[in-house]
């Protein structure tokens, strides 16, 4: 078996051949892949613009909204000297929040379904005396059934 191990020992077939130059790339797809590049690159660019004008609009909103949270509290904390004459009328003024707009228009309601129902009401604890005077109402009278006709 040691003789057939050495035996077998071949070289490398190698072509006689020579190899063609490297395959060429399609121009019109590299031109046409770079563009597509530069456009993606574009539109990246103008979507970062975007979104940095956002940013920024978003910024002075929320500086807008501070100063005037900053403007509130500071007229809570120092109110304003007014006149008395001016701030008698305001007073006169009264004006409700919804909800007790609501709880008013409740009370009225109620007490409307209580007027127009006292009569019902009268009328129920009255009932109970003229039906105790009253002769029991007479049982219905049974009658005989009809005789059914055979069908033809």
């Amino acid at each position: 078996m040691a003789d057939t191990q050495t035996a077998d020992t071949t070289q490398q077939v190698t072509s006689q051949i020579p190899i063609a130059s490297p395959s060429q790339k399609n121009p019109k797809r590299v031109a046409a892949g770079k563009a597509i590049a530069e456009k993606r690159r574009q539109a990246r660019e103008e979507q970062n613009k975007k979104l940095a004008k956002a940013d920024a609009v978003m910024a002075k909103e929320r500086l807008r909204k501070a100063e005037e949270e900053a403007r509130k509290a500071e007229a809570v904390v120092d109110p304003p000297v007014e006149d008395p004459v001016v701030v008698a009328p305001a007073a006169k003024e009264s004006n409700l929040t919804t909800t007790q707009w609501l709880s008013i228009a409740s009370i009225i309601v109620s007490l409307a379904a209580i007027y127009y129902k006292r009569e019902e009401i009268i009328a129920k604890t009255k009932a109970p005396a003229k039906t105790l005077t009253k002769a029991p109402a007479k049982e219905p009278v049974l009658s005989a059934p009809k005789k059914i006709r055979p069908m033809d």
